[in-house]
């Protein structure tokens, strides 16, 4: 089979649209569509269904994409073991991580991994939870890092380490002279600042909604927790983060993380993820071994 075509239909498919992969790719829609048509007529089979503006796959079409990603991850794994003979000094490692997490994953790891292995390609992209997940289990992602992902059959979490989500506020906040932790019908009088829906914190917020029959509404609302930072900086909002995201505003005293009466968030846990029997390179066997004794994880699990 064309190469081409395969590339073309995943990108389709893992895309939702074809509108979309064109954007990404910057081609043509007719483009991929007539390499997704040539494709099924070498087949004899229809691998895409159209359902409003988007695609999904037949089930012909799934074990395509099945096909096309494990193949990918056997040349991944071929390039893994040629650089190993290279003693890490080349290769490609891809890592997807929620927004919280890059702070401390640059200064702890990756500044001085990569000054180690200036021959290494390492491409690191923020995403949802959601996204996080999906990644590593595509195979678009070798490591990810989450907070509290939903882990799926074929997922593994190689480190977990609980990390509470926090009432997060200014310094000077009323909240603040409240005993801890916070009941939530004293933190729902204020203003909130949410992250979107697909992030682990705003899972978890609609979780407590549905178990504690209460209605988290949102002032404002971003995929940023800069922004959701910025906007409890400045006035009497609340938002709600793990304390891993905001090490540098605590201890400058800028913002004040506050513990909140709810097990859903004080149960809450971060997690560094794999694709279960994906065999990793030995350069990504390496920096994953660095990720899992970092803090907030420590050395809770021995990577192999």
């Amino acid at each position: 089979m064309n190469s081409r075509w395969l590339y073309y239909l995943s990108q389709a498919l893992d895309a939702g649209s074809i509108r979309t992969a064109s954007d990404r790719l910057d081609v043509e829609p007719s483009v991929i569509s007539r390499q997704i048509r040539q494709l099924e007529q070498a087949l004899g089979l229809t691998l895409v269904e159209r359902h409003g503006r988007g695609v999904r796959a037949t089930e012909a079409g799934d074990i395509l994409l099945d096909f096309y990603r494990e193949r990918d991850v056997a040349e991944q794994t071929l390039f893994g073991q040629l650089a190993e003979l290279d003693g890490l000094q080349r290769g490609h490692i891809s890592l997807s991580i929620s927004e919280g997490y890059s702070d401390r994953l640059m200064s702890g790891v990756m500044n001085d991994f990569c000054a180690r292995h200036p021959q290494l390609t390492i491409e690191m992209n923020l995403a949802s939870v959601n996204d996080v997940v999906r990644q590593v289990y595509e195979s678009q992602a070798h490591i990810g890092i989450a907070y509290a992902p939903r882990l799926i059959a074929g997922i593994e979490s190689v480190a977990a380490v609980r990390q509470p989500l926090c009432a997060i506020v200014h310094p000077q906040h009323p909240l603040t002279r409240l005993p801890q932790p916070l009941a939530l019908d004293a933190i729902l009088e204020w203003p909130l600042g949410l992250v979107g829906h697909g992030y682990g914190i705003r899972q978890l917020i609609d979780a407590v909604e549905v178990l504690s029959k209460r209605h988290f509404h949102a002032s404002l609302v971003s995929n940023s927790l800069a922004t959701l930072k910025q906007y409890v900086s400045s006035g009497n909002g609340v938002t709600f983060i793990g304390s891993v995201a905001l090490l540098h505003e605590l201890r400058r005293g800028q913002l004040v993380a506050l513990e909140i009466d709810h097990p859903v968030f004080r149960e809450a846990e971060s997690h560094v993820i794999v694709r279960r029997q994906r065999p990793l390179s030995p350069a990504a066997k390496q920096l994953l071994r660095e990720i899992v004794t970092l803090w907030p994880f420590g050395e809770r699990r021995r990577v192999e």
